[in-house]
């Protein structure tokens, strides 16, 4: 059976219309026989004694080239109508108007052989309404058979879905997930109740949230595709927290689906999703001062922050923008993106690495950059922390950045500005420690007396959905059954929309007179422990240590190498305001430029002695609260 099956499904879509097409013949076909014994019974006509006659003549002398030709005519009608677009994968329960359609035409024809030459009227229309009644039953007995049969035995693995949202971006979803074998589409969840119990493309809308606890208990896998488009976030979150309450798996299509590089695809949960925190509407009319007809360079442009950056600016109409970047995948990747976005923007794409001082040179030269964010960095912590890594981490992170000041203080541009981190707070580890000597560096760039250009950083904790995210690893380990691994029961974050982040920097840099740390409003922290729970529930499980037997298991690892329990955004507890509500800085200590010249060339000597002691001691005495 499942060969059967298996060979069924494998066909080409040319084989399967034939296969389509003959099994109508075939119902056209053998019904006529039975139509015609019955009909004296059925009507208990005197008129033909079917008695009496042999087979051909019972058929009232009708040949099999008149069957044959009258279901070749009826056939090509229900193709003409689209109506073997699919391959037995319509709802069991109907057949379609293509092929009433084409069984009426099919009665008609036979009758007409029968009676062309007689004018028995009568006898004509019962013919009709014989034949038309036979054909539609063989149809719907026939669809429904291989459907049950091929649904019965695609896998024990089919997937039940539910769609929420009955909208056309719901139905186009219903539509994409009917063709493909590895699910069963059972019907809408939709809250508006004068939708209740219609149907829409062949599936039943069951009504509102509240109908999952039942639906759950006939289909415990029963997957929801939140198919919901245009909505507030409030508005969004608030379905997901309903959906969390009855433990069922929760996916959804791309939040921003119906635009032109957003195609419809199956998707877990983002973060954004997951986290409870209000965002902050962006808000361009301090960013559009700051960029309208500068010329811009961004640094590190293909990472998370980066290539949000990317699209924002353009946005803000640059004269020149150049996009900089040493990963050639991520760098494709945008320009990609912009291209649909931006497509006749003055963009510049340049695969280089940032420690490349010279290249870097003639780039702000040639370009004529007024404008610097500089994002790029190596940021993974626990990498980072490893012998191997160390010494990149410096160079990579403190004397490129150092030396990417130097040439926008001899080039007098109009600003620059650092995307820095959290973690440059009391770090345990040496990316924070890089990242604080980073900001030390514009500091002290900003403090040099003949200084033009407005040096400023921007800190912000953990932006949602970026590359270092800790959620796709929390989907693939609830994907395998657990156990999802969290370094500490109290382990907490702070998290913020990549547009959100992005938005606020530019603005940050729209208000900067020089020299400040801005502190973005991250909202309350999230415990980690909190988000691997939530997105164990939305996953359709439940954590063992609730009681569950068969629950997933939250694993306990413990703190990795230079990895804080919580993060800070300030070395002091004062922070002052400025001129925009979510956006706070810090006056902190710096160093004279000479101090910054001297741990840098030091640093230089002892990396190529490999003496890490030496180089710990020089970072602890620039570096609040740095512990090797």
């Amino acid at each position: 059976m499942k060969k059967i099956k298996n060979f069924l499904v494998s066909r080409s879509r040319n084989q399967k219309i034939l296969l389509n097409i003959t099994s109508d013949i075939f119902i056209f076909f053998i019904p006529t026989v039975i139509s015609f014994i019955s009909f004296k019974y059925i009507f208990n006509s005197n008129e033909v004694d079917f008695l009496e006659m042999p087979v051909q003549k019972a058929l009232i002398n009708l040949s099999l080239e008149e069957v044959f030709f009258a279901s070749l005519i009826s056939v090509s009608l229900i193709f003409f109508l689209n109506g073997y677009r699919s391959f037995f994968r319509s709802n069991a329960s109907s057949i379609g108007i293509e092929r009433i359609t084409g069984s009426l035409l099919f009665s008609f024809l036979l009758a007409f052989f029968v009676f062309n030459d007689t004018n028995k009227l009568l006898m004509f229309f019962k013919t009709i309404f014989v034949v038309f009644l036979v054909c539609c039953f063989f149809h719907l007995a026939f669809r429904s058979f291989v459907y049950r049969f091929l649904s019965k035995n695609i896998s024990m693995g089919v997937i039940p879905i539910l769609i929420y949202g009955a909208g056309q971006a719901g139905r186009e979803t219903a539509a994409l997930l009917s063709q493909n074998s590895k699910y069963k589409v059972l019907g809408f969840i939709d809250d508006d109740v004068r939708l209740k119990s219609f149907r829409i493309l062949g599936f039943r809308v069951f009504g509102g949230a509240n109908k999952l606890k039942k639906i759950k208990r006939d289909h415990p896998n029963v997957l929801v595709v939140l198919a919901i488009v245009n909505i507030r976030s409030k508005e969004r979150k608030k379905i997901i927290s309903i959906l969390e309450r009855y433990r069922v798996h929760v996916k959804s299509i791309p939040l921003k689906y119906g635009a032109l590089e957003t195609k419809l695809e199956i998707e877990s949960l983002s973060l954004e999703d997951l986290v409870e925190r209000e965002t902050y509407d962006l808000d361009n009319t301090l960013s559009l001062k700051k960029i309208e007809n500068k010329n811009v360079l961004i640094t590190g442009a293909g990472g998370s922050i980066g290539s949000e950056l990317a699209c924002q600016v353009s946005d803000l109409n640059p004269s020149n923008l150049v996009l900089l970047d040493s990963s050639e995948f991520n760098l494709y990747k945008l320009e990609e993106k912009l291209k649909i976005l931006f497509e006749k923007k003055l963009i510049s794409f340049i695969l280089m690495d940032i420690r490349n001082t010279n290249e870097i040179k003639e780039v702000i030269k040639e370009q004529e950059i007024d404008i610097i964010f500089h994002a790029a960095a190596y940021k993974h912590v626990p990498l980072l922390q490893r012998k191997e890594n160390f010494f990149t981490a410096i160079k990579n992170n403190f004397f490129a950045t150092y030396d990417l000041c130097k040439l926008a203080y001899e080039n007098n541009l109009e600003s620059f500005t650092l995307i820095s981190s959290d973690k440059a707070v009391n770090p345990p580890n040496i990316m924070g420690a890089t990242k604080r000597l980073a900001e030390l560096s514009l500091q002290a760039f900003q403090n040099k007396g003949d200084n033009k250009t407005c040096f400023s950083m921007v800190r912000f904790g953990n932006v949602l959905n970026s590359s270092g995210s800790v959620v796709p690893l929390f989907w693939d380990q609830i994907s395998k059954g657990g156990p999802v691994t969290v370094t500490h029961r109290e382990v907490n974050r702070f998290f913020m929309t990549i547009e959100e982040a992005s938005s606020l920097v530019i603005q940050s840099s729209s208000i900067s007179k020089g020299g400040e740390v801005f502190l973005l409003d991250m909202g309350l922290p999230i415990k980690i422990r909190d988000l691997a729970k939530r997105m164990i529930h939305l996953s359709g499980n439940s954590v063992a240590s609730e009681g569950e037997k068969n629950g997933i298991e939250i694993k306990y690892t413990g703190l990795r190498s230079g990895e804080k329990i919580f993060e800070e955004l300030l070395l002091s507890d004062d922070p002052l305001n400025t001129v925009h509500p979510k956006i706070k800085k810090g006056i902190e200590k710096s160093f004279d430029l000479e101090k910054i010249v001297y741990l840098k060339n030091k640093l230089e000597i002892e990396i190529k002695n490999n003496n890490f002691n030496n180089i710990y001691k020089l970072i602890s005495g620039y570096v609040d609260g740095y512990k090797a």
